[in-house]
């Protein structure tokens, strides 16, 4: 049996923990109060650039993840721009979508984006022996190779031998820096090619045009009549488009939400099953204009910051 020494020390112990879990918890709180001011922060210097720059450049897309230096198009002229298309044959469409889609820069691109840029790709042809990307020099078009093979090497090393269906000179539509290795054709090559100015037109010609569908859907979603155009662009700004087949599940009762949907097109039917041992029960069908998924936006406190920064609205098409 413990002495009241023993019972004493114990306590004094407990007191101790009990102390430095506070001190925990004033620190861990103290590290959150920080973390909501920077996040405060940041989303007001968010809202700053945005005002500044969502006119100049709308185009925010979370599959896109490609930054590129600033452009100096005229967004306002780029309606009037003319993209050329230039014929090719089928194998040729292919092979540059292909490459398109699995090269790391260009992969994150919407389908729509890839299609674009493969029809203005424009063809050339080099005799064996040529120099394609000279290292040190300025950079402004990237390459799909189709027929031939070209050496890569920087300095005096060779670096690596590029076969058809390969993208290279990616990095010169993205940004403006120089050639950091030279490519030299191994054989008389066959090149699909796209200059820095036709890309990002391209880009942003998309970005315009998939904002302003946005735009013109949410105002036709009835419980978004009284939403200011302001509010309306900002919604724009973070939809994604997801596509569904029919019966596929969009939502499983029971499993975490995190995701509130927008139905843009087609029909969604709701169920719910009120135990294991019965058949879910159906309880309506929603079809464009309707929203479900509003769960995922509740929360109390600190949790509901996260809640809203993490959100993606979600447009549902061709269900």
């Amino acid at each position: 049996m413990g002495t009241l020494r023993d019972l004493q020390f114990a306590l004094q112990t407990k007191i101790e923990e009990l102390r430095q879990r506070d001190a925990l918890i004033d620190e861990l709180e103290l590290e959150l109060d920080s973390k909501d001011d920077l996040i405060s922060q940041l989303q007001g210097e968010l809202d700053r650039l945005r005002e500044l720059g969502t006119q100049s450049n709308p185009q925010r897309t979370k599959r896109q993840a490609i930054s590129a230096e600033p452009t100096g198009l005229d967004p306002n002229q780029l309606t009037h721009v003319t993209l050329t298309n230039y014929s090719k044959s089928e194998e040729s469409r292919e092979l540059i979508q292909k490459a398109l889609l699995e090269n790391d820069f260009m992969k994150h691109l919407e389908a729509s984006q890839i299609l674009t840029i493969m029809d203005c790709m424009y063809p050339t042809t080099l005799a064996q022996g040529c120099c394609v990307i000279q290292e040190g020099d300025d950079g402004s078009t990237v390459y799909v190779l189709e027929e031939g093979s070209v050496d890569v090497t920087k300095g005096e090393q060779k670096l690596c031998t590029i076969e058809p269906g390969k993208v290279f000179g990616e990095l010169a539509i993205l940004y403006n820096c120089t050639r950091t290795a030279t490519v030299t054709a191994l054989t008389d090559i066959k090149l699909w090619a796209i200059d820095r100015q036709g890309f990002q037109t391209i880009m942003m010609r998309t970005g315009l045009l998939k904002h302003s569908n946005y735009m013109e859907f949410l105002r036709s979603v009835p419980s978004f009549k009284t939403l200011t155009e302001d509010v309306l662009s900002k919604v724009a700004d973070v939809l994604e488009e997801t596509h569904y087949s029919d019966g596929d599940y969009i939502i499983r009762q029971g499993a975490t939400g995190d995701t509130f949907f927008i139905i843009s097109e087609g029909q969604v039917r709701v169920t719910q099953q009120k135990s294991a041992s019965e058949e879910p029960v159906f309880l309506s069908t929603l079809s464009r204009g309707d929203w479900f998924g509003e769960q995922a936006l509740k929360g109390s406190g600190r949790n509901l910051i996260f809640r809203v920064i993490i959100l993606i609205l979600t447009i549902l098409v061709k269900i």
